[in-house]
C-alpha cells in the first residue's frame, strides 16, 4: 500500500498503545525489535507495567498525570482539540512515514472511543494505510477497493460492515456463507457473524469502505 509522501519510509510497524488495556499488551501483539511505539496518553501506564519503553508519548494527558520516564520524547497538546490522542498518534506515525499500525487499547471502556477508534481506521483507510485494532478477543480492520487474504483464526467469526456508505462488489470466498458482487450497505448488517470454511478467508471489496472483524466466539 501507498501514502502520499514515499520517501525515508522506515522498515518495521507503528505500535499505538492505547489508555484501554485490560490486559497485557504483549498478549495481543508480538512486539519486535524494529517497531517504533508511540502511546497515546494513558497507554504509558500500560507501558511502565510491562517495561516498554515507547518512542514517543502523545497528548492532552487527561488520562495519565504521573511521571514520564527521562529521555522519552513527549508531545503535549492541549486538551481542547478535535484529534482524539490515537488520531493525533496516527497522524505523527503517518507523517514519520510508517504505512503499517496496529493499534493496542483502543476496544472497550467507553463506547464513544470505540466507535472513534473506527473512524480512525477509516482515517488510514482513505491515505492507503494498513491499521489493524486490537485486543485479546477482537481484531478489526479496514479496506479499501482491494482484496485481501485472512488466515483461519480457530474460534473467531468473521464479519464484514460497510462504512460510512454503500460498498459494492464485495466478494466473500472460503467462508461459511459466500457473496459474490453483493452490494452492502450500513443500514443493514448482511455480513455478519460468517465462519471459516477453509485455511482462509478472501475478501474483495469493488468500492467503499468496507469493516472488517474477527470476534472470538468461545
Amino acid at each position: 500500500m501507498n501514502i502520499q509522501d514515499n520517501t525515508a519510509r522506515p522498515r518495521g510497524r507503528c505500535i499505538i498503545i492505547g489508555a484501554c488495556n485490560p490486559g497485557p499488551v504483549r498478549r495481543v501483539v508480538n512486539l519486535r525489535d524494529d517497531d517504533f511505539i508511540l502511546c497515546a496518553d494513558g497507554g504509558y501506564r500500560a507501558c511502565v507495567a510491562e517495561g516498554i519503553r515507547p518512542d514517543l508519548v502523545v497528548g492532552d494527558f487527561d488520562s495519565y498525570s504521573g511521571e514520564i520516564a527521562e529521555g522519552i520524547p513527549v508531545e503535549r497538546v492541549a486538551a481542547e482539540k478535535d484529534d482524539t490522542d490515537t488520531m493525533l498518534c496516527l497522524k505523527r506515525g503517518i507523517e514519520l512515514h510508517y504505512d503499517e499500525f496496529i493499534i493496542v487499547g483502543g476496544i472497550g471502556g467507553r463506547l464513544d472511543h470505540t466507535v472513534s477508534n473506527l473512524q480512525t481506521l477509516a482515517y488510514g483507510c482513505e491515505r492507503g494505510c494498513f491499521v489493524l485494532l486490537a485486543d485479546e478477543s477482537n481484531l478489526a480492520t479496514m479496506i479499501g477497493a482491494e482484496t485481501v487474504r485472512l488466515p483461519r483464526v480457530e474460534g473467531y467469526k468473521l464479519s464484514v460492515f460497510a462504512f460510512g456508505g454503500r460498498c459494492e462488489g464485495v466478494c466473500e470466498r472460503g467462508v461459511k456463507y459466500p457473496l459474490q458482487d453483493a452490494v452492502l450497505t450500513p443500514d443493514f448488517p448482511l455480513g455478519v457473524s460468517n465462519e471459516f470454511a477453509g485455511d482462509e478467508a478472501v475478501i474483495t471489496c469493488g468500492s467503499g469502505k468496507l469493516l472488517i472483524l474477527l470476534c472470538r466466539c468461545d
